[in-house]
């Protein structure tokens, strides 16, 4: 997509500067009335994906340097990076989401996709790994899924990756610039994936809707950036970002195809007729253009007039929205704008351990993990 690929460059030739001194702000939600505000957490370079650990480590992933590193729950950040892979970050390719395995107090299993580059005889791919955390330290690295990238193109990957409360693995992929994949089952891309994560590797979980051999969970869609579980009702919510029109969060289901095909044309919320199965009609769409990226929903305790709110950022103008749902947590029935001043929202967003919203950054103060707190 053109309006990723601009910004994209232009948070790369920036990431060099220095941070500017940065003064706490407050700011009102006025429907609300909540007062909070802004900082900047710690320095990161393009820090893409992002996810707590039990005990309040950070884990990131940097997009260009394919390293994943970590933050201790003092802020601290270690020197030395967790995990390095080599990684393709031309335009929209590079390290993406990070998850934790259920398991991980006792396992310390990780997962993280990343673009591999390509070689004379074998395609780039977009590949999800998994290794072990010895310490800070990331330990036998196994590629679990490898998704070619045969179209030549530098953009839509997906990358995303969240488990579960059943302990099944989600994994987003993005079309890699090929429309006809949105509609094609038989291939990987522009889809959401489940899996069973075993010890031998990934497997379609049971009941997925296409059959015992299929991992498709849904498809349809064009790059789903991001998604996230809603902790109080288990609904999936993902971001998906559109061509020159129709940004969307969708609530996802089983089986549903979420529209994107050779040939689309703009229809909002409209449905769109005569697909194999159930259409997905968007919570929100957005004529003008944004692209989503991070999202999840606030189950925190510093802002409880936000809890099961759905918050999500957006790449063109670092607007973080908060979309309240209605009684059934299956339809948007308000959305306002966070004011964040310059430190713009635009990629991953998680909730900490301390209730406060964190958020990825990139633009004229170079790369930052930004928090946003309650005002004491």
């Amino acid at each position: 997509m053109t309006r990723w690929s601009c910004f994209l460059w232009l948070g790369i030739l920036l990431l060099g500067q220095p941070a500017a001194a940065q003064q706490r702000q407050v700011f009102s939600d006025i429907p609300t009335n909540i007062l909070y505000t802004v900082e900047e957490y710690r320095p990161a370079n393009f820090p893409v994906g992002m996810v707590f650990a039990p005990d309040g480590r950070l884990f990131y992933t940097e997009k260009t340097t394919g390293n994943v590193r970590v933050i201790l729950p003092d802020g601290t950040r270690v020197i030395d990076p967790v995990l390095t892979l080599p990684v393709d970050a031309l335009q929209e390719r590079g390290m993406f989401g990070i998850a934790l395995d259920p398991t991980f107090a006792t396992t310390g299993l990780m997962y993280v996709a990343h673009t591999r580059p390509g070689t004379v005889r074998d395609f780039p791919a977009n590949d999800l790994v998994r290794f072990r955390l010895e310490g800070h330290t990331g330990v036998e690295p196994e590629v679990l899924l490898s998704v070619p990238i045969t179209t030549g193109q530098l953009l839509h990957n997906g990358g995303n990756m969240h488990f579960d409360r059943d302990g099944y693995l989600y994994f987003s992929t993005g079309d890699n610039g090929d429309p006809a994949s949105g509609q094609n089952l038989d291939v990987p891309q522009a889809k959401i994936h489940r899996f069973a994560v075993t010890a031998d590797g990934l497997a379609p979980a049971p009941g997925n809707p296409f059959g015992p051999e299929s991992s498709v969970f849904a498809y349809g869609l064009r790059n789903a950036f991001d998604f996230t579980f809603d902790p109080y009702s288990g609904h999936l919510f993902a971001a998906e970002v559109g061509p020159s029109c129709d940004d969307e969060i969708n609530l996802v289901q089983a089986g549903y195809n979420y529209g994107w095909q050779e040939n689309y044309t703009c229809v909002g919320t409209e449905p769109i007729t005569g697909l194999p199965h159930p259409y997905g009609v968007p919570l929100l769409s957005f004529r003008d253009v944004i692209a989503p990226t991070g999202i999840v929903v606030y189950d925190g305790a510093a802002f409880p007039a936000w809890q099961g709110n759905l918050f999500f950022c957006d790449w063109v103008y670092g607007d973080l929205r908060r979309a309240v749902l209605d009684e059934t947590r299956t339809q948007i029935v308000n959305v306002y704008t966070i004011d964040l001043d310059a430190r713009g929202c635009r990629l991953d967003i998680v909730v900490g351990p301390d209730g406060g919203l964190y958020y990825g950054t990139v633009g004229e103060f170079g790369g930052a993990i930004m928090r946003l707190l309650p005002f004491e």
